[in-house]
């Protein structure tokens, strides 16, 4: 699991770990690491199991060195969450190279490597393996000024599009998770290019009526369920439904949010 360390990734390491899996913890390395540390205790006080790895997801050679660990030590592997995750704001034309290459390369590349690397493994399950990558509903949205990190996510959301394809009604099942806004650490390791973009994220950060606990329950739930797709929030719910039936409209109705916020 990715993004362990905060967020929704830890709320979904702690669920686990309190129904006893056995779980391989991964974040950054440094404060990302003491945080696996503590729950990774916490899993073993409860009766389950729990190894930190600490790496970015960027790194391929990392992500298959933790896999040739758990080959040696794991019997199989039931289920794989690509959790990490970065974010900017900042319009196109505007947001640095160095920003882009950021978010894609967390978002998209580094869940990428993740499956490239373990869906082999998720495949040879003598019984049942899930796959879940988080994505994000600005993947299917687009507001303004987030285009590095929607384009990032709608890539997550193909990506996982594509490995359901590719395995059919065999294993492993999929499922991508589509958040609006929920009460987690990700606008911590956020770049924001305005002080306007910055008050708005905050504002609906504290306003979210959604946890990163109860979000990973309802993942979790779906995980269960084989469900595809798990939108969270009535906003976020209704906004995927117009865009799949006005799409035009949806985009003039996001344009017009975006430039009041201006």
């Amino acid at each position: 699991m990715t993004g362990a360390a905060s967020g929704l990734g830890r709320a979904l390491a702690e669920e686990l770990a309190r129904a006893g899996w056995r779980l391989a913890l991964v974040d950054l390395p440094g404060d990302g690491e003491r945080q696996l540390e503590k729950i990774a205790a916490a899993a073993r006080a409860q009766g389950g199991n729990a190894i930190v790895a600490p790496f970015d997801v960027r790194d391929g050679s990392a992500w298959r060195e933790l896999h040739d660990r758990l080959r040696g030590d794991w019997p199989a592997l039931d289920l794989l969450v690509n959790s990490a995750g970065v974010g900017a704001t900042g319009e196109v034309g505007r947001l640095p190279e160095l920003q882009w290459r950021r978010v894609i390369d967390t978002n998209l590349i580094g869940t990428a490597i993740g499956c490239e690397t373990f869906l082999p493994w998720l495949r040879e399950h003598p019984g049942r393996s899930h796959l879940v990558n988080v994505a994000s509903i600005a993947g299917i949205l687009a507001p303004p000024s987030m285009g590095a990190y929607s384009a990032s996510k709608a890539g997550v959301i193909a990506l996982s599009e594509a490995i359901a394809a590719e395995c059919g009604p065999r294993r492993p099942g999929v499922t991508v998770v589509c958040p609006g806004f929920f009460r987690s650490g990700l606008l911590d390791s956020w770049h924001f290019s305005s002080a306007v973009e910055s008050r708005e994220a905050q504002r609906r950060m504290v306003a979210a009526r959604w946890s990163s606990e109860k979000v990973a329950r309802r993942v979790l739930q779906a995980v269960e369920r084989n469900r595809r797709y798990v939108v969270v929030g009535t906003r976020a719910r209704w906004l995927w439904r117009l865009k799949r039936l006005a799409p035009r409209a949806t985009t003039a109705l996001i344009r017009m949010v975006y430039r009041r916020l201006r």
